[in-house]
């Protein structure tokens, strides 16, 4: 009897402990994730893809603190005027969302992210990055749409492969503004899974359908 009720002391001491570590960590997430949402765009994030990456040290099973250290970094990288700083940013980038996919395979947020990473390396010099990142590009929104074909963020992705390629090669504006309208009729569905999961693009995409 009284080894049974030492292993039940025992189970209770680590679910109250685990349940202790799982409602911080989800209270340091919302709030960093709440700052990075609302910051406006060219903020500088550094120092938030650095707590992230400290909450990911701290939290080894978690995906979302490498997603959202990426994403950070992803950001940094459009304001960055230096092609060599830029790639820096982009290699740690798609270090981070290759942890985060270790953790969470088959995952179409991570599709999408990798997605975006790639081609914003390919942005650095789109004449020699196109045929390699936007391949890469291209696999990854595939397999986010394969996974969850109502993800917002991947439709936005789409438009902005369309909006930002020359008419003659297949783009432009106007073939693009269907699919921002598809991409924010999915934003005006979604419901993220969590507080802290991806939850970003509707405001860009109604930005980019209002230039067109």
């Amino acid at each position: 009897m009284k080894r049974i009720l030492l292993v039940i002391s025992i189970l209770s001491l680590v679910f109250t402990k685990t349940f202790a570590q799982s409602s911080e960590y989800l209270k340091v997430m919302e709030e960093a994730v709440s700052a990075v949402q609302a910051a406006p765009f060219g903020t500088d994030l550094s120092q938030n893809a650095n707590q992230f990456e400290r909450i990911a040290a701290a939290e080894p099973k978690e995906w979302l603190p490498n997603y959202w250290s990426a994403y950070c970094l992803m950001m940094n990288s459009y304001t960055e005027q230096n092609p060599d700083k830029k790639d820096i940013l982009l290699e740690k980038a798609e270090k981070l969302i290759a942890n985060a996919e270790n953790i969470m395979p088959n995952n179409d947020e991570i599709e999408v992210l990798k997605a975006n990473i790639a081609s914003a390396r390919m942005a650095v010099s789109p004449q020699d990055r196109w045929q390699k990142y936007g391949a890469i590009s291209g696999k990854a929104l595939k397999a986010a749409f394969k996974i969850n074909p109502e993800n917002p963020r991947a439709k936005l992705l789409e438009a902005q492969g369309i909006f930002y390629t020359p008419e003659a090669f297949g783009g432009g504006k106007e073939k693009s503004k269907p699919l921002f309208e598809e991409a924010i009729e999915k934003f005006t569905k979604f419901k993220p899974a969590t507080s802290i999961s991806p939850n970003w693009g509707e405001s860009v995409a109604k930005w980019t359908l209002s230039q067109i």
